[in-house]
This record gives structure tokens, sequence and C-alpha cells, in this order.
């Protein structure tokens, strides 16, 4: 069985799954109490699977970008967890999982999640890597000049004023958070278990919105003529 933790955002999510095949999962908004609510509904769903520790043979992360507190509590857990029961720990970025359910697609999509009050983090299915860059609000209608899909956490906030700029060029999906799954977390962690193995863990550290991380995403970032990319 493999244990899966979001904890990127204020919404917290976990599975149990086999093989990458959820048996069980719960999400909910925890605000900022990752830290007291996350332990006891792992405790309490595995408790209902009738399960132990011992059972788990894996866990899954989701890495950020996210919220400095609450990716710590995540990352805390999941590595206390492979440590204890010397058993491949497997990160996948936040954002993956947000835009994984609208891949692949003909048209491009974008996963959001909010950087700053004026910026988003963002992936798309262009870059055949993903890369995460930071994407000024006032640049959006810059990078897009076709019909393009908008999904991810920041949609809650950002959809109408997508809508607006872009019109009928804005395909906005999950508006109402929470816009991850546990399931699409645990189904990509068994995937890259099976492809890579488990990750080093002490070299592993959230990729948080703010600091140093966002800076270098900041630095990276560009604008994307999408017209010029087909």
């Amino acid at each position: 069985m493999e244990l899966s933790i979001d904890t990127s955002t204020s919404f917290c999510s976990i599975a149990i799954s086999y093989k990458g095949k959820v048996t069980k999962e719960l999400t909910w908004d925890a605000r900022r109490n990752h830290s007291v609510e996350l332990c006891p509904a792992i405790w309490t769903m595995m408790d209902e699977l009738k399960l132990k520790p011992s059972n788990l043979k894996s866990v899954f992360l989701a890495k950020g970008p996210g919220l400095f507190s609450s990716l710590r509590v995540g990352m805390s857990f999941a590595k206390t967890v492979s440590l204890t029961l010397r058993i491949p720990l497997v990160s996948i970025g936040t954002l993956d999982i947000e835009i994984d359910p609208y891949i692949p697609s003909v048209i491009p999509v974008y996963a959001m999640i909010k950087a700053s009050t004026k910026s988003v983090y963002s992936i798309n299915n262009i870059d055949p890597i993903k890369t995460v860059k930071v994407v000024n609000l006032e640049d959006i209608e810059n990078i897009t000049n076709t019909e393009t899909v908008f999904c991810g956490e920041g949609m809650s906030e950002l959809g109408e004023y997508l809508i607006s700029k872009l019109g009928n060029l804005a395909i906005v999906k999950g508006e109402t958070p929470p816009s991850r799954k546990a399931s699409t977390l645990a189904r990509l962690g068994y995937e890259k278990l099976m492809t890579c193995g488990g990750e080093e863990i002490h070299g592993l550290e959230p990729v948080y919105i703010r600091g140093s991380q966002y800076e270098s995403a900041k630095k990276h970032s560009i604008q994307i003529d999408i017209n010029n990319q087909s």
C-alpha cells in the first residue's frame, strides 16, 4: 500500500492506494491547521482500512510550489514515515498534479497557483519538461492568442479575471477549490516510483511560494507567444 500526502496549500489531501490505484482518499480545507490535522486524519483513514504502518510500502508527496508552513508539515511527515519504515519517498510537483486531468490536449493548457498578489506560478503543456515559471498577472493576456485552458487552484481567484481579459479564448477549469485530488498524486507517484525509484530524502526540499526558490523561478520566467509554439 502507498500513502499520498498533499499539503501544498490550505487544502490538504491524503490517500491510501495500491499500485497507484486509490482505495480511499480525503480532501479538506485545513486552513492553517495542517500540523494538528494531518496526522490524525492519516491514522483514522488507516484504521478504517484496518492497516498498520508496516503495510505501507512507499509514500508519495506533493512538493510544491505552495505555502511555507503547510509544505513543511507534509514534507516533515513524509520524510519521517519514509525513514522510520525504510520505504521509498517520491515527490511530485503540485502543478503537475493540477495540470494532469487536462492533458494530453491539442490546445495549450496552463496550470496556475498564486505566487503573490501580482503573479502566479505556472507550468504548461507546451513546455515538454513543464518548467515552473512565474508569470505576472498583467502579462497573462499577452501569452495567449488562441483558445487556452487555464486550471489550478489559482482559478478560484483568477478565473473571472482571465475571462474578462481574454473572453472566449480563456477556458477556465476548476474554479471551485479544491482543484487537486490525492488520487492523481497516487497515480503519478506510483508511475515515477516504477520508472525512477525512490528519492534521496535528505536532499529533498519543498518548493515555496516565497523566498530564494521564488526568485529563481522569476529569473527564468519568459513571456510565451503560443502562436509561435505550434
